[in-house]
């Protein structure tokens, strides 16, 4: 190894992986992530068991067990901080490349479905 050489050492906490989860959602059709956003307001799952465990695995990286729910000025700040970034990003035109972080309507979405308990195996 050289002296001006830097390695990076793969993150310890797992970003990676939490990265990836949030991508294999965006990455489903637009119909399917709507399907369960529809299906997971009366607590079912997905008929698809692979788009369920997706859905699930998703759910689990936007709200973790056991992390507290934001408050309520909590989410109205989120929220409106949410619709400036779309205005912002419709004047500057960005086309992302990564998914973006959960806001409050991804962890109100989560939360249905946590609600509806894992999909059986």
């Amino acid at each position: 190894m050289n002296p001006g050489d830097v390695t990076v050492p793969p993150p310890a906490d797992g970003a990676e992986e939490r990265l990836e989860t949030l991508r294999g959602w965006w990455r489903l059709p637009a119909p399917a992530r709507r399907e369960v956003r529809l299906l997971s307001r009366s607590g079912r799952h997905h008929p698809d068991r692979e788009i369920a465990w997706v859905a699930w695995r998703w759910a689990q990286v936007v709200l973790p067990p056991g992390a507290p729910e934001p408050g309520r000025a909590r989410n109205m700040l989120s929220a409106a901080g949410f619709w400036a970034l779309i205005l912002l990003d419709l004047v500057t035109g960005v086309d992302p490349t990564d998914p973006p972080e959960p806001r409050w309507l991804d962890r109100r979405r989560a939360r249905r479905v946590l609600r509806a308990g894992p999909p059986v195996a």
